[in-house]
């Protein structure tokens, strides 16, 4: 497991993703971006959904 935000080919790191459900109901959907040097996927976009009771 890495400790910094850049990691070296091979290995492994958290995304740690926070949403604000304050005074919210229903369905909500929020996008991370995760940005590499990776030639064939330079942004990977994370889609997180939720219902909120």
């Amino acid at each position: 497991m890495a400790s910094s935000s850049r990691l070296k080919p091979g290995e492994k790191g958290n995304i740690i993703a926070k949403i604000g459900i304050k005074g919210r109901a229903g369905s909500i959907s929020k996008s991370v971006q995760i940005f590499s040097n990776d030639p064939e996927k330079k942004v990977l976009t994370l889609i997180l959904r939720a219902t909120i009771q």
